[in-house]
């Protein structure tokens, strides 16, 4: 059940003793065990994340990220809605206090968008509102710490903005869905990978459907 102009934007699968990372689209993280969420029924609204995570009143969940046991040697990767990526390594996420750790520092009007757990050697794949996509390498993104704002990810035409990130993991498909529910498979390798930064290359035919 949902309320009035609400939806459902993102489902994830946890152990009960796993850590869930939550990042605001204000470059805030937080961090819940996921048996400290309320047990509810399948068809049960939920509870307000704002009763869970010490939220300021503009401040919206925009990634969750569940971090498995005895993770080392890993990375948080970030992309912000202006094209900006960041990668920090995971152990400067330890230890989060209630009201949250700067994930990020964002330039006026910008917002994190979408975040990945990598283990410093995935292939990343960004995605645009009007349907651009760039391919590169982890590796060419130096790390940098917390409060760093980042590098450019891709370069935007007017009006268009950053929505999603993947890892391009091997052997899977790329999925692609639009925001009226189209959607189609494509190979990976379709998506040939190029320097950071780059226009990027359209990765599905827009239409007024």
């Amino acid at each position: 059940g949902t309320r009035e102009e609400d939806f459902v934007k993102r489902l994830i699968i946890v152990n009960t003793h796993e850590e869930i990372m939550f990042f605001t689209n204000k470059g805030r993280v937080y961090s819940l065990k996921c048996y400290q969420l309320p047990e509810a029924g399948r068809a049960a609204r939920g509870i307000a994340i704002v009763n869970l995570l010490a939220l300021d009143g503009d401040e919206k969940v925009s990634a969750m990220i569940p971090v498995p046991r005895d993770i080392e040697n890993h990375n948080v990767v970030m992309m912000t809605r202006d094209g900006f990526i960041k990668k920090t390594p995971y152990d400067e996420f330890a230890n989060l206090r209630k009201n949250g750790l700067i994930a990020l520092t964002l330039n006026d009007g910008d917002e994190l968008a979408a975040v990945e757990l990598t283990d410093g050697t995935e292939s990343l794949l960004l995605g645009s509102r009007y349907g651009k996509a760039i391919r590169f390498s982890e590796e060419d993104i130096r790390a940098m710490g917390r409060t760093a704002r980042g590098v450019h990810a891709m370069r935007l035409r007017e009006g268009d903005y950053m929505i999603d990130m993947s890892v391009a993991a091997e052997g899977l498909k790329v999925l692609t869905i639009t925001e009226n529910a189209y959607g189609k498979l494509t190979d990976p390798e379709a998506y040939r990978e190029q320097g950071r930064n780059g226009m990027g290359i359209k990765a599905m035919q827009l239409s007024d459907k």
